[in-house]
């Protein structure tokens, strides 16, 4: 064989392999809690926990929040979007200059689950878009207003204040899209 062939017989197996890496990538919030599993922060498993997923429901929500500004039908989608996309952005700087202080991984991407979420209110027509952001912002933030409350009550103090402090704004973002469905 040539040698050009054999470069390029040898570029379309590396391609391949690399491919196939990537598509079985593992999930990213697995990867951070098996890396604090590893390492052993120092904090709690339960406020490291904490960190890793509300990292992971923040990256979340800014994603939704970009297709909502985007996609929305009604100036109230499309202006809670812009808001989520804001404060998404500062929640998600704090989180991880407080999981960097304290020694914890967090994820760099959204988990598989919630991709596979996103992916859904991407794949919905513009007709039901509204009403299916509507829906997963109301799933998430009550779940959230939960664990902010949870981790209030930590004895790891930084995250224990931290979700103090943010609660008020998980909340708020709970009784904005709760306002926005009376409206539709």
């Amino acid at each position: 064989m040539s040698r050009s062939l054999n470069r390029w017989l040898l570029a379309v197996v590396i391609g391949a392999m690399a491919a196939g890496c990537a598509s079985s990538a593992p999930d990213s919030v697995a990867d951070a809690k098996q890396i604090n599993s590893a390492q052993r922060p120092a904090i709690s498993k339960p406020a490291a926990s904490f960190l890793v997923e509300m990292v992971d429901a923040r990256l979340m929500d800014f994603e939704e929040g970009k297709q909502a500004a985007q996609r929305g039908s009604r100036p109230a989608i499309r202006d809670y979007g812009r808001l989520m996309m804001r404060d998404q952005t500062r929640l998600l700087s704090q989180l991880e200059l407080l999981a960097l202080a304290l020694q914890v991984t967090v994820p760099a991407t959204i988990s598989d689950d919630k991709r596979d979420g996103l992916n859904d209110l991407i794949d919905a027509d513009r007709d039901r878009f509204d009403k299916r952001f509507i829906k997963s912002m109301r799933i998430d933030h009550q779940r959230d207003v939960g664990a902010f409350k949870e981790a209030s009550k930590f004895s790891d103090a930084a995250v224990a204040d931290f979700a103090r402090r943010e609660l008020p704004l998980i909340q708020s973002h709970l009784d904005g899209i709760e306002a926005i469905k009376k409206d539709y």
